[in-house]
């Protein structure tokens, strides 16, 4: 190993750093190398040992994020690679279509929309468009937050088939965000059975005491719920009137998405 790719792999402090580096340094080489990415070929541009190279092909293979060519016997990205990208590419067209209904919304509304889409057992925002009023979110793009306290989340639980929803129930930690929040696995079935009824979901301060927030599933283009938009309005500023309101301009506007 040279000296300058030595220093590279442990240039991170951080204890395994340096293996993650490595693999994700081969996983780059890969499709530069091209139709040449042997397994020689790979050590020689990475310049690792033969032993560190064979153990990171492995390994990479074994949880599919390479493959080997059955034809010409050189590695290429894996099925497994190639499907998170597919992923993160649908997230964003996600984002581009529902970013108009969004604004819209929130035109109508005069509050705060996100749009919210799960990743693990948790969801996150990745889009948002604040509220014209003086009191705002202190949410963010990128931001993490529950599934069972959230409506964005209690959304998309709804919108799942009952089998995956019961398996995604299984696993959430049913943890205390507020006084509110529902910790109970049988009030949290209940809780979206009545979702599905109205056909929306309602975070009643069950993420942050003195909000609000409505939430509608999202489909993607093959009509499987793919997130979830939500309106938030401060308790003090929530009336019947505007709660109907939100609800109805939320329908009208998801219903027109293409």
């Amino acid at each position: 190993m040279s000296e300058d790719t030595d220093s590279t792999f442990r240039a991170s402090g951080v204890q395994g750093a340096a293996a993650v580096i490595k693999g994700l340094r081969l996983l780059q080489v890969i499709p530069e190398l091209g139709a040449e990415a042997s397994p020689k070929n790979i050590q020689h541009r990475l310049g690792l040992p033969r032993p560190t190279v064979y153990r990171l092909l492995n390994t990479l293979e074994q949880e599919g994020f390479i493959e080997r060519n059955p034809l010409g016997g050189e590695y290429v990205l894996g099925r497994q690679l190639i499907h998170l990208a597919q992923q993160s590419l649908s997230r964003s067209s996600l984002r581009e279509r529902v970013r108009g209904v969004m604004q819209r919304v929130s035109s109508e509304t005069g509050e705060t929309v996100h749009l919210g889409v799960p990743y693990g057992c948790h969801m996150t925002f990745i889009d948002k468009v604040e509220s014209v009023e003086a009191v705002r979110m202190a949410s963010y793009i990128g931001m993490p937050v529950p599934m069972h306290s959230t409506s964005v989340g209690k959304a998309w639980l709804a919108a799942l088939d009952d089998e995956a929803c019961e398996q995604y129930l299984q696993q959430l930690k049913l943890e205390s965000v507020t006084a509110k929040t529902i910790t109970d696995l049988d009030a949290l079935r209940q809780e979206l059975a009545l979702t599905r009824q109205r056909g929306y979901s309602l975070d009643d301060e069950e993420n942050e005491l003195g909000i609000i927030c409505f939430g509608h599933a999202v489909l993607g283009v093959d009509g499987r719920a793919a997130g979830a938009i939500s309106v938030s309005v401060p308790r003090y500023r929530l009336s019947d009137e505007l709660a109907e309101h939100i609800v109805r301009t939320i329908r009208r506007h998801l219903e027109r998405l293409d």
